[in-house]
């Protein structure tokens, strides 16, 4: 009897050409493979799944026998976590996405700064546990932060314009140094 199965997997929608080539490799080599039309497809006796992009990552759903569904899914993860480099899995699971185009805020964005993240006013939170590394340079054109890991880049930077600009860059720039100097958050000077 075939289960209905609803996953998301920690793919990010916004993957380079590159990376979905490769995901449709993955794709092509697992059994029931049925082509696309126009979304991926996996059919046969009892199985009907689709796979698409959504904002929480790559979805894939539809039904299949769970006698085939756990190794069926079992080995497209692996599959993935090979071909992308990372370990793939649900994000409701504690899987991180990657994200391949670093995250570019504005000082001035900052809504709120604690011990344990960084909140903009578009509501967009980065954690200070999913970075590795941090560095900053001042005398940078623009000034700024990047925060890095393996996974994700967060660079903010100081881009005020006008006739005291250079100052008040400066000023934003050691008040955010200030600031994370106070919740323990360590950076490598590059100036």
């Amino acid at each position: 009897m075939s289960e209905k199965h609803d996953i998301n997997l920690n793919i990010h929608y916004s993957a380079p050409d590159e990376v979905w080539r490769r995901i449709s490799e993955v794709y092509e080599e697992m059994p029931y493979w049925a082509g696309s039309n126009p979304l991926p497809h996996w059919s046969g006796e009892e199985i009907d799944l689709t796979a698409s992009v959504e904002s929480g990552g790559i979805q894939i759903t539809g039904k299949m026998p769970e006698s085939i569904w756990n190794d069926w899914y079992d080995n497209l993860k692996e599959k993935l976590t090979k071909k992308l480099g990372y370990e793939i899995g649900e994000p409701e699971e504690g899987f991180d996405f990657k994200y391949w185009e670093p995250f570019v805020k504005e000082y001035s964005n900052i809504k709120s700064i604690d011990g344990k993240r960084i909140v903009f006013d578009d509501y967009s939170a980065f954690h200070f546990d999913a970075f590795d590394y941090c560095e900053r340079k001042i005398d940078a054109n623009p000034p700024y932060f990047l925060f890095k890991s393996e996974k994700i880049e967060l660079r903010i930077q100081f881009t005020k314009a006008g006739v005291f600009s250079k100052n008040q860059n400066n000023r934003d720039f050691l008040e955010l140094q200030k600031k994370l100097d106070e919740i323990g958050y360590r950076t490598r000077d590059l100036s």
